[in-house]
């Protein structure tokens, strides 16, 4: 009779344990699809805005290029002067530093 009641309940444990395995199962394959169905809709959203991005980068490029090919003089002496204007930073940022004592000199 003790045998009995004991093999019930294991089989009981047994039907209870499956029961659990298909449920943590159900719950993991939800889990998976939300998780693959967010990503999925992040990946479209930035693909979306690197786009957008594109887009807009384009249409600019495409502007200063006819502006430049529309005044090639005054593209020319602007890019001159920006350039000039970038040496005269460099060389007074350079010489405004101190110079350092490196011990690493090549004699």
């Amino acid at each position: 009779m003790a045998t009995s009641n004991l093999q019930a309940e294991l089989r009981e444990l047994r039907e209870q344990m499956t029961e659990l395995k298909d449920v943590i199962g159900r719950q993991a394959s939800r889990t998976g699809y939300d998780a693959r169905h967010r990503a999925a809709e992040a990946w479209h959203g930035a693909a979306r805005a690197a786009g957008t991005v594109a887009d807009y980068a384009r249409d600019g490029a495409d502007s200063v290029a006819g502006v430049a090919r529309r005044h090639p003089a005054a593209t020319s002496t602007a890019l001159i002067t920006l350039g000039i204007i970038g040496g005269v930073i460099g060389y007074l940022v350079a010489t405004s530093t101190p110079a350092r004592d490196n011990r690493w000199r090549w004699h």
